[in-house]
């Protein structure tokens, strides 16, 4: 490996550690960037006999490999995810890490881990505490589209359970559920809809901090 080569690997490997900082398009970029220059830097390595051919064409497929498997990865598992906090953040929405049960395809419940969504919620609002979730295991109220609603210290208004009929038919079978306790209303779900989900969620939460 050339000098060049091994600058552009540390470059590499520099952005790499930026992973929770820099800007996801911007990030996939230099990599494309710096995957390119590594290519083009052992081909010209090799064509000037700085390093054998076939070394610098393996190292080349090697590094491309590399560079385009991280761009799969970012694409596939953590752009939407960073793109849900970004948006979090601008709606001043707190977010920390839970492990819950929730419904699961079979028709029972399995722990996963998920992100915890949540705004203040209004002082003194009743129902003390609630709960809308499609568990089957879960008793409470009907609300449609195979949600319940469970609440302890007081009863749900009717403008409350209009706002989650609502909710319901608009999150249909999607992993998530709702929870208030005193304090806060929170959501559950695994940010699997990038920035665009987050908006919903933010309006949902908006619409029951109130009740």
């Amino acid at each position: 490996m050339n000098e060049f080569n091994k600058g552009i690997l540390m470059l590499f490997i520099f952005l790499l550690s930026l992973e929770i900082f820099a800007e996801s398009k911007r990030k996939m970029l230099w990599v494309l960037v710096c995957s390119l220059l590594f290519a083009a830097g052992s081909i010209g390595a090799a064509v000037v006999e700085m390093e054998r051919f076939e070394v610098s064409l393996a190292v080349s497929v090697i590094m491309t490999g590399i560079c385009l498997g991280y761009l799969w990865f970012e694409k596939a598992t953590r752009r939407r995810e960073k793109a849900a906090r970004r948006q979090a953040a601008r709606f001043n929405l707190l977010v920390s890490e839970a492990e819950r049960e929730m419904p699961a395809k079979d028709g029972g419940t399995e722990k996963v881990s998920l992100a915890r969504y949540s705004l203040p919620r209004r002082e003194g609002a009743t129902p003390k505490t609630w709960l809308v979730t499609r568990r089957e295991v879960a008793k409470g109220e009907e609300i449609g589209h195979g949600w319940r609603l469970t609440a302890g210290g007081g009863e749900p208004s009717d403008a409350m359970k209009a706002i989650l009929r609502g909710i319901a038919a608009q999150a249909g079978q999607e992993q998530i559920e709702f929870e208030a306790d005193q304090s806060l209303v929170s959501a559950y779900w695994s940010e699997w809809g990038g920035a665009e989900k987050v908006e919903d969620i933010h309006q949902w939460l908006l619409a029951l901090s109130k009740y």
